[in-house]
């Protein structure tokens, strides 16, 4: 290969740079978000037969419930990962954060697996979804969940007229801890991009995660563009319906959470 011919190519190389990072942090993104709508469907599933929401109450008062429940003592006795004091008698469920979400999740994914109707997970969960309250996949923006995962959904149709608070759409995948509320949007359902299911809303913004990464359009020819663009679109590990999220045997929930989440790494890679 001549010099010149080796100089574009470490000069394209180089320019790319900024696009392979990008699409590393996508994807770092999205496998973390397969993880955390694993654990949401599960928790969702568990927090209806063990916490039996109702509507109209605080979502906390059925982790509390949850939290007494002798299937969660076994689940937290059994699985070491799940993050407790030491020496901690008690056995507290408050799903209210993404990392929080992951953390039981993964456990009582297992959980599930092993006590719930149905054959295999998929089916255990499109079960328990399909005959959700309504109210609840809606307040806890579990109608994303299912669309990612393909499960099957009630009719939202009688609350989808409700309005949804942004602040728990940003937390999701972890569970809003307050009370549902049937309040019409202020200015109707149309021009509100949360009064429906809309998985573009979920893509991350990496210009808020490394403002740093800029595009250097300007500084690239046509075929240096058009390469460089090729290399950073190519698919998502996790980009809508069908991809299943990974499920760590047991055993190795008996580790730390942190140890646990290298061998996720170690499966993606």
């Amino acid at each position: 290969m001549s010099q010149n011919r080796l100089r574009q190519v470490a000069r394209l190389e180089k320019l790319a740079q900024p696009y392979l990072e990008r699409k590393r942090q996508t994807e770092d993104e999205w496998v973390r978000t397969s993880l955390g709508v694993g654990g949401h469907a599960a928790i969702l599933a568990f927090l209806i037969r063990y916490g039996k929401p109702t509507i109209g109450e605080p979502l906390s008062c059925a982790w509390q419930r949850c939290s007494e429940s002798s299937a969660w003592k076994e689940c937290c006795d059994r699985f070491s990962s799940i993050a407790r004091a030491p020496g901690d008698t008690k056995y507290p469920f408050e799903p209210n954060s993404r990392d929080k979400a992951i953390n039981y999740g993964m456990p009582l994914r297992h959980l599930i697996i092993a006590s719930f109707p149905g054959v295999g997970e998929k089916d255990k969960l499109d079960a328990v979804f399909a005959s959700a309250p309504p109210w609840l996949i809606w307040f806890t923006f579990a109608d994303y969940t299912a669309k990612l995962l393909g499960l099957r959904l009630p009719n939202l149709s009688g609350v989808a007229g409700f309005a949804r608070s942004k602040a728990n759409f940003d937390l999701w995948y972890g569970l809003p801890s307050g009370a549902f509320e049937r309040r019409p949007w202020p200015n109707g359902p149309d021009n509100e991009p949360l009064a429906r299911t809309d998985l573009k809303l979920l893509r991350p913004d990496l210009k808020l995660v490394r403002p740093d990464l800029q595009r250097p359009d300007s500084q690239m020819t046509p075929r240096e563009r058009r390469r460089a663009r090729a290399a950073y679109r190519k698919p998502h590990p996790f980009d809508g319906p069908g991809d299943w999220p990974i499920l760590l045997p047991s055993e190795f929930l008996q580790l730390p959470t942190e140890q646990w989440a290298k061998a996720i790494e170690g499966v993606r890679r």
